[in-house]
């Protein structure tokens, strides 16, 4: 439910735009064809990806210091563009969009922001120059041949979300546990990820089964392997899979020949896979993922 003290919250902590979020100030409607046009492919282009949310009342600071994020309400003129005209433009988007939410949130008098709610769509939406769009950072970019087949193929394939966390108890035992949440659905067949873990968490580690101990600038991870048990059981639609290495602490990881203590890198970087869907790619902080579940943005 949004209402105005939660758009004002957004302006006050400078919440910045990403992949998710974007605002539009008032003059970003209009009844020129232009305008509309570009209202299209704004909402296409969110369906396109992973979906989000598209605030159309929040101005963006012009500052190049604190561009991407909002100044303040820029409320539009209700009776001028109602809901039931805004509608009708997206919905004229083909194929049309399904789940599209939009929720008017009061200024004050006839002055209102419109919040609308993008699910990502399982097929591709194409905007009014015939052009299909997708957002990459804060940008909307034309999508390329493959992109556009890969969307239409997500009713083919399941949608996983992979998240990480790094447990510890007093005695310095602990688990590196990455979990796989099927979101979409499809069921997922196959799965496994791999990692790259520091060799120091809160002082360094050994790692359970084989890892090998690899370098990158002078410090160093362990690189390992990870998949499901003996029992490869598929993870279906709405439930998960939780996938763990154990390592201990109290150990000082040497050079071979024992001269040195070795250096840690700092972050995780893990690669996730499942059945054919291009692989989740992601650095972390190792400090984060001690502190809790971390979800695994891609890389980008």
């Amino acid at each position: 439910m949004w209402d105005t003290e939660r758009l004002q919250q957004l302006i006050r902590d400078t919440v910045e735009e990403s992949l998710a979020l974007e605002y539009k100030s008032a003059g970003a409607l209009g009844k020129s064809d232009a305008k509309k046009a570009e209202i299209v492919k704004d909402v296409s282009a969110f369906a396109n990806s992973s979906g989000g949310v598209l605030i159309y009342g929040i101005a963006e600071f012009s500052g190049r210091e604190h561009r991407h994020r909002p100044e303040k309400i820029d409320p539009i003129n209700r009776q001028e563009f109602p809901k039931e005209w805004l509608e009708q433009i997206i919905q004229s988007i083909q194929p049309r969009i399904e789940g599209v939410v939009i929720e008017p949130v009061n200024v004050h008098g006839t002055s209102i922001c419109y919040v609308v709610s993008i699910p990502q769509s399982y097929t591709a939406h194409q905007a009014r120059d015939h052009v299909y769009y997708r957002r990459h950072n804060f940008n909307v970019i034309p999508m390329e041949d493959y992109e556009v087949r890969d969307v239409m193929n997500r009713r083919k394939r399941p949608k996983i979300r992979a998240s990480i966390f790094v447990s510890r108890n007093a005695t310095g035992e602990g688990n590196i546990l990455v979990k796989l949440e099927n979101v979409g659905n499809v069921l997922a067949k196959d799965y496994m990820f791999d990692l790259q873990v520091p060799i120091d968490l809160g002082g360094h580690i050994a790692v359970e089964k084989p890892a090998s101990l690899e370098s990158r600038d002078g410090k160093y991870f362990y690189l390992f392997r990870e998949g499901p048990t003996v029992v490869r059981l598929p993870i279906f639609p709405g439930s998960n899979v939780l996938l763990r290495r154990k390592f201990s602490t109290g150990v000082t990881v040497r050079s071979l020949d024992g001269s040195k203590t070795l250096a840690s890198t700092d972050s995780l970087i893990v690669q996730v896979y499942a059945d054919d869907l291009p692989p989740i790619r992601a650095t972390v902080p190792a400090k984060e993922v001690m502190r809790g579940w971390v979800e695994l943005a891609p890389d980008t």
